[in-house]
């Protein structure tokens, strides 16, 4: 049974690889080529529908009323990707995600630092989560390494949540 289970890891790393060469022209993966990446794979992704609908309604002015927004976005992609719902926690230091704790921390509510951080919330429900494998891709095994694989930032899931907070923005708001 292992060997049948290393031909199969082998052949998914190889498709891949084929994949991101194909895509990207080779492995130097800048962030823009993982978003112009992940508008192909990720575009009619869970959070779709719940970030159009947050544009949509309009981004209110109040800070407060923003914040209340942001929240209510937060409740939407928890319930899209069956998770359980992070705590933000709004004008702190520095805009972070705590895995520990589940919370998401920003400087003040904006819809960018919020999908990065909920980013971070969905790879850490992946890694803790047996049943969870495949979260982030979507269920998509070929491209199971993709958020990982050949990153700029040394933080592990870093690139990831930059291009995917960046490529539903683009698509959102379109």
């Amino acid at each position: 049974m292992g060997m049948a289970l290393s031909l199969i890891f082998e052949k998914t790393l190889a498709n891949f690889y084929r994949v991101v060469y194909n895509d990207v022209g080779g492995l130097d993966m800048r962030i823009a080529d993982r978003v112009s990446l992940y508008n192909r794979y990720f575009s009619a992704c869970k959070a779709v529908g719940p970030v159009k609908e947050y544009f949509e309604a309009g981004i209110p002015d109040d800070e407060i009323a923003a914040l209340e927004a942001l929240r209510a976005l937060d409740t939407a992609l928890s319930q899209a990707y069956e998770v359980r719902i992070p705590v933000i926690t709004c004008w702190v230091r520095d805009s972070n995600y705590v895995p520990e704790t589940l919370e998401i921390y920003l400087t003040e509510p904006d819809v960018r630092a919020f999908l990065h951080q909920f980013r971070h919330h969905l790879q850490n429900i992946e890694r803790r989560g047996i049943d969870r494998a495949g979260l982030l891709v979507e269920g998509n095994a070929e491209i199971a390494r993709l958020p990982y694989t050949d990153c700029e930032h040394r933080m592990l899931g870093e690139d990831d949540a930059v291009a995917w907070s960046e490529m539903l923005i683009e698509i959102c708001k379109k």
